[in-house]
């Protein structure tokens, strides 16, 4: 073989393992699959809401949030009716704030952005007293407005989940965690295995993060609602949604989610403490457009959050009154339009183009064993 036609191969086989190298190194890291069995039933920019549906109904729900993507998690409460200044467990406030329906959170989410994407349940709170206080810490907007009460509740069980623009992190519940953290918005919880009626079926909110694209950064937020979960599976649910770490927020009768102006959870329970999820600012790419009834408004008096029925528990772990508007009574139904398909039925992405540049420079950029290869390749042409 003459040694133009050795070369040539040289260099057609050195192209090869060129390209191979850089669609390893320039591919992302994929997202985990979602598990069997939940289906996308909304989405907009960076949010999407997933359903599990289960045989007599109470279906689990799971959102998730990218943050990297412009989406946001605002935390909302109730007004503050009384500061109580050095109260607090750290010396700050541990205010009395009024409870209210989460229909109502959800109208001041909507005001607050036309992307408002959905409204859930968030702190734990006490049963006996309204307006009532938080048995945990709770920052907004840079400001403290809790240090909470329940030092002693959950020795050891206590976490916090920190907010920031782009990403968050869930570490353990101490005071400088609290207040040397640079994070702007921090909502507090238990762990996983904090006793809250832990093997009964009840209402269970849980809070997640994941880090998809393996940066040191958790930039993806994930919350799990449902009616009837013991909190293994909760948290189960969320890991195998790829969360690499977990919280648990209030439960049992609290426990609701409302998104696009559709209830999913419903319980009349008023809160003091909610979380809402705004989608990224390009909002043309909404699949659902469940717009809130302007002539529904807050039903529920104030004053309701009198009655200790109505009201969370921190101690008691609540029962489950929730029902569930939205489940269908078929679990084998299949969903009634095409953003409601189960993922499985998708159609396939379509395969990468292959970019010259990535081809012929990057590869040789990056990688110093192409280089090496590159250089003894030319010395056995030289040699021939």
């Amino acid at each position: 073989m003459s040694t133009k036609f050795k070369g040539f191969f040289s260099l057609a086989f050195l192209v090869l393992l060129c390209t191979i190298a850089s669609r390893r190194a320039s591919a992302q890291t994929p997202a985990p699959a979602i598990p069997s069995g939940f289906y996308l039933i909304a989405k907009a920019p960076a949010v999407s809401l997933y359903k599990k549906d289960y045989q007599g109904g109470s279906p689990d729900y799971v959102q998730l949030i990218d943050l990297s993507q412009g989406a946001q998690i605002v935390l909302m409460h109730g007004d503050v009716r009384e500061n109580r200044p050095g109260k607090g467990v750290y010396g700050g406030d541990d205010p009395r704030i009024l409870s209210q329906s989460l229909n109502k959170y959800w109208g001041q989410l909507s005001d607050m952005s036309a992307n408002a994407f959905c409204v859930t349940n968030g702190q734990f709170f006490y049963m006996k007293e309204s307006p009532t206080r938080l048995p945990f810490p709770l920052k907004v907007d840079g400001t403290i407005i809790s240090d909470g009460y329940g030092i002693n509740e959950f020795p050891d069980k206590k976490l916090i989940l920190e907010l920031w623009q782009d990403r968050a992190n869930i570490t353990s519940l101490s005071q400088d965690s609290l207040y040397y953290s640079d994070a702007p918005d921090v909502v507090a919880g238990l762990t996983q295995t904090a006793s809250k009626r832990i093997d009964h079926y009840v209402g269970r909110t849980f809070v997640g993060i994941d880090d998809r694209n393996l940066d040191g950064s958790y930039e993806t937020m994930l919350i799990f609602n449902s009616s009837l979960s013991r909190q293994v599976d909760a948290a189960s649910v969320l890991e195998s949604f790829g969360a690499d770490r977990v919280m648990m927020l209030d439960g049992g009768g609290s426990t609701q989610l409302s998104c696009q102006g559709k209830s999913y959870i419903f319980s009349e329970r008023l809160i003091p403490q909610a979380i809402g999820v705004i989608s990224a600012q390009n909002a043309s790419t909404t699949t659902q457009t469940h717009k809130p009834d302007p002539a529904a408004g807050d039903t529920l008096l104030e004053a309701e959050s009198l009655n200790p029925g109505n009201s969370g528990n921190l101690e008691s772990g609540s029962s489950s009154s929730t029902l569930d508007t939205s489940q269908s009574p078929d679990p084998a139904a299949e969903p009634q339009n095409e953003d409601a398909q189960p993922l499985s039925q998708a159609a396939p992405s379509e395969p990468m183009p292959i970019n010259l540049s990535d081809v012929l420079l990057v590869p040789l950029m990056m990688s110093p064993v192409l280089a090496f290869l590159l250089i003894f390749i030319s010395k056995i042409r030289m040699a021939v």
